[in-house]
Formats: C-alpha cells, sequence, structure tokens
C-alpha cells in the first residue's frame, strides 16, 4: 500500500465520521420538529394557525428527510469507493518494445 492509498483510506473515515455526525444532527432536528408539531396540535390557537403552522413544520421535516437520504447515499458510495484500492494500472505495453528494459521512476 502507498501513503496515497493511506492518506485517501484515512480522509474516508473522516468523511464517513462527519456523515454520521451531520446525519444524527438532522435526526435532532427531525424530532425536535416533531415535538413542535405536537405542540401546535395541541396549542389553543385558532383551526387556520394551527393549519399554516403546521404545514411550515411539515415542510421542514421533508427538507430534513431529504438531506438525511442525501448524507445516507453520500455514505454509502464513499464506503463503495473505500473498498476499491487505488493502485496505478500498468503502462500501456508496445509490441515492438518486447526486448526493451523500461525504467521508470
Amino acid at each position: 500500500m502507498n501513503i496515497s492509498s493511506v492518506s485517501s483510506s484515512t480522509s474516508n473515515l473522516i468523511s464517513t465520521s462527519s456523515s454520521n455526525d451531520e446525519i444524527t444532527q438532522l435526526e435532532k432536528q427531525k424530532e425536535n420538529l416533531q415535538k413542535e408539531l405536537q405542540k401546535v396540535s395541541q396549542s389553543k390557537d385558532d383551526e387556520k394557525t394551527k393549519e399554516q403552522k403546521t404545514k411550515q413544520i411539515q415542510l421542514q421535516i421533508q427538507q430534513i428527510e431529504a438531506q438525511i437520504q442525501q448524507k445516507k447515499s453520500e455514505k454509502n458510495e464513499q464506503k463503495q469507493n473505500a473498498g476499491r484500492t487505488q493502485m496505478p494500472s500498468p503502462p500501456p505495453k508496445s509490441e515492438t518494445s518486447d526486448n526493451k528494459i523500461d525504467i521508470r521512476v
């Protein structure tokens, strides 16, 4: 394994960790909005006000759910990419250079 593979693996781990943190934060926001939604439904506001507040909160929840899905799919892509080794491909072989020694640094 060369240095670039190690640094690539390390950056993937850091990205995955930060993705987990972001997902956790988004899920907490969603929980808070759901609690707020319950408060609105139990409030003494008139029905029209409750409906407006409920729609706003539900829209925010949908946006957060979309962000969570995006983060999860990004995380899955990173896992798939981390499983692939990033080895350089060998140089193309020339038919006329079979007897020549190719020294590359």
